[in-house]
C-alpha cells in the first residue's frame, strides 16, 4: 500500500455542496454547504483542484458552476466551470485547474455558485450536487 505523506505533499479535501430547486436564470447563487446557506471555511492555505457536480435530468438549458471566495467568484484564468446539461446532468461533469493555479488563505470562506440559462428545463425543480476539491499546502 502507498504512503501518504500530508507534510510533505498536503491534504486533499473534498467539500459537498447543494442546490436545491435551481430556478431558470440563476446568477451566482450559492449552493449550500451542511444543508444550510453557508460556505466551507478553510482550515488552512490552499488551492482549488477542481469541481465536480450532477443533478437531476435537464431536457434544456445549461447550470453553470463557479468557485468562490467570500461570495466572489474565482476569476483566474483557466477556473473551474463545469457545465451540467442535457447531455451531462445524471451522469454528472466536472472540471479541473493545476495546483496553485487558484489559491486562497486560511480562513476564507469557499463556496460553488451556480448560474443557469432562461431555457432551463424542468424549470424551477431542478437539484444540484456539487463536490469541491481542494489541497491544503503542506505544513
Amino acid at each position: 500500500m502507498a504512503q501518504f505523506d500530508a507534510k510533505k505533499f498536503g491534504t486533499y479535501i473534498a467539500v459537498p455542496f447543494t442546490l436545491t430547486n435551481a430556478t431558470t436564470g440563476e446568477s451566482d447563487t450559492d449552493l449550500a454547504y451542511g444543508g444550510i446557506a453557508a460556505n466551507f471555511v478553510a482550515p488552512a492555505a490552499g488551492s482549488i483542484v477542481g469541481v465536480s457536480a450532477s443533478c437531476l435530468a435537464i431536457t434544456a438549458g445549461t447550470i453553470t458552476l463557479r468557485t468562490h471566495s467570500a461570495g466572489t467568484e474565482f476569476a483566474q484564468s483557466g477556473y473551474p466551470a463545469p457545465v451540467l446539461s442535457s447531455t451531462a446532468d445524471t451522469n454528472g461533469t466536472y472540471a479541473s485547474v493545476g495546483e496553485g493555479a487558484i489559491t486562497f488563505a486560511a480562513g476564507d470562506t469557499l463556496g460553488i455558485s451556480a448560474s443557469s440559462t432562461t431555457t432551463l428545463d424542468p424549470t424551477n425543480t431542478v437539484d444540484v450536487t456539487a463536490t469541491l476539491f481542494i489541497k491544503l499546502d503542506p505544513s
